[in-house]
């Protein structure tokens, strides 16, 4: 069973009201404050622990008599990784008690045991450490399945009803692609919120740690056909940083329709396929992934965002063919801002791989203005784990983008983006629609658009020859009667 050693009661009461929650949240923003004028300390290891590698770690199971609140009437149970292979650093856990005792809102620590676990084949180690931790919930029916976890750095990941584990979310990502070593911050203390009967949502606070910040998070976790996390982040720096990622969502796209070509029997092999933005000014964006043969990075500079987020907009299981991995079912992670974020850019970091095991994609926001010593900073957002895409894209939206070379001219690329929506469903034959194209960089040779036979979707072919050494940007939407009809298309071709 999951033992309990008693730390400190930091709330009174026979349950955890909105003002008591308010009360520990402000306690740890406090610590996390005082941590970031605190030299940083790097958390050691397990050693038993240390040399389980990946086929041992993959075959350890948590024991179904240590869930957290299996013998409570509670929609929300508990399980928790060991330490080991990737997951070396211990997190603390404790649980915050919210009815039925006269310790009702106190913090208690979980102690982790290797009876916890059934290590199968491996060697059961004298001493364990928690790695992190998954929720599960009645979430397809009355089994329990799981609904986010939390493993590993700042990485969490959630998903929603009928969907498999994809796109990952980061608490906070320092200096990614920059000429300096990027920081992995981690979560190191944890806190559970026992949730009451016939609770909807669950309450997790979570310390953060790195070199260069320390950081209070609470999250309150939803789960349903969209799961949701609400966030709330208050941050401490301890220096400098170049560079300040928010709401950072880490993906893989391996291969999709306009390549890169590979000997596989798979046609796609990706995670996400897009980075959707919907910004501070209304418009509606869409950027197709791509695995690049050299590090890209792409800025779209905005003020107040209203979303970002990477999305798996194709969901047919023929242009996947993959039984075991499943890849049409996985998550769309949409970031919802709450709150003023100012200027700044929603950054899209593309990274090389030859293998679907790496994630190679980073989205998030950065701020305009620097980052330093001392700085304070609080943002406030909703991450939803969603398979709806197309609700986030009232216009037509863009759902294939191919690439060719053009007959005669071995500069240029054709691009054909093909576009869907109700609103072009809805058009009568004779309605034209048009392109607005814009592009910078490069040579526009040809805009032309067609229906294809059978269906009310359009494609828009773009025949673009980049300028000499130069990158060329793409943007372009649909129009008719001179009226914007779609989102908006935007991509680079390198020469």
């Amino acid at each position: 069973m999951v033992r309990f050693v008693a730390l400190l009661v930091v709330l009174v009461g026979t349950s955890l009201s909105t003002a008591q929650a308010s009360e520990f949240f402000d306690k740890l923003i406090d610590r996390a404050r005082h941590s970031a004028t605190q030299a940083y300390t790097k958390g050691a290891p397990v050693a038993d622990t240390a040399k389980l590698g990946y086929d041992a770690y993959r075959g350890i199971r948590f024991r179904p008599d240590s869930i957290l609140w299996r013998d409570k009437k509670s929609s929300f149970h508990v399980e928790f990784f060991p330490t080991g292979f990737l997951y070396q650093t211990p997190v603390k856990m404790y649980v915050i008690q919210r009815t039925g005792s006269e310790s009702a809102g106190a913090a208690t620590a979980l102690s982790p045991s290797p009876e916890m676990f059934d290590f199968g084949t491996a060697t059961p180690p004298a001493n364990v450490g928690f790695a992190g931790f998954k929720v599960t919930h009645p979430l397809n029916g009355q089994k329990f399945d799981e609904i986010v976890s939390f493993l590993g750095a700042s990485y969490f990941r959630p998903i929603g009803k009928g969907q498999v584990y994809g796109a990952s979310a980061r608490g906070l990502a320092i200096d990614t692609a920059q000429p300096r070593s990027e920081e992995f911050p981690e979560f190191r203390e944890f806190w559970l919120v026992e949730p009451a009967p016939g609770d909807k949502s669950i309450t997790i606070y979570a310390l953060l740690e790195s070199p260069g910040a320390s950081g209070a998070y609470a999250f309150t976790v939803t789960p349903g056909a969209r799961t949701t996390v609400d966030v709330d982040a208050r941050l401490f720096m301890r220096h400098g940083v170049s560079m300040l990622g928010i709401a950072p969502l880490t993906s893989m796209f391996l291969s999709g329709k306009s390549g890169p070509w590979r000997d596989d029997f798979r046609p796609e092999v990706h995670d996400s396929d897009g980075l959707a933005l919907l910004t501070g000014g209304g418009e509606r964006i869409w950027r197709p992934l791509g695995n690049p043969g050299s590090l890209q990075v792409s800025s779209f500079v905005d003020n107040n965002p209203r979303g970002f987020g990477l999305q798996q907009r194709e969901r047919r299981f023929d242009r996947y063919q993959d039984g075991v991995a499943k890849y049409q079912t996985r998550p769309s992670l949409w970031i919802e801002p709450k709150g003023d974020w100012g200027e700044g850019e929603v950054r899209l970091v593309e990274i090389p791989t030859p293998s679907e095991h790496h994630d190679n994609i980073v989205a998030f926001w950065v701020s305009r203005w620097p980052v330093e010593k001392g700085a304070a900073l609080e943002y406030r957002y909703r991450l939803s784990a969603l398979s709806d895409e197309a609700s986030l894209a009232p216009e037509a939206r863009v759902v294939a983008t191919r690439q060719a070379s053009v007959d005669g001219n071995d500069k240029a690329r054709r691009l054909v983006v093909e576009f869907e929506g109700d609103v072009l469903t809805r058009l009568p034959e004779e309605r034209v629609v048009e392109s607005n194209v814009e592009v910078s960089g490069g040579k526009l040779l040809r805009a032309e658009i067609d229906r294809p036979s059978g269906s009310a979707n359009r494609r828009l072919f773009l025949d673009v020859e980049p300028e000499s050494r130069r990158t060329a940007d793409i943007r372009a939407f649909l129009t008719v009667d001179g009226k914007r009809s779609s989102e908006t298309f935007s991509t680079q071709l390198r020469p």
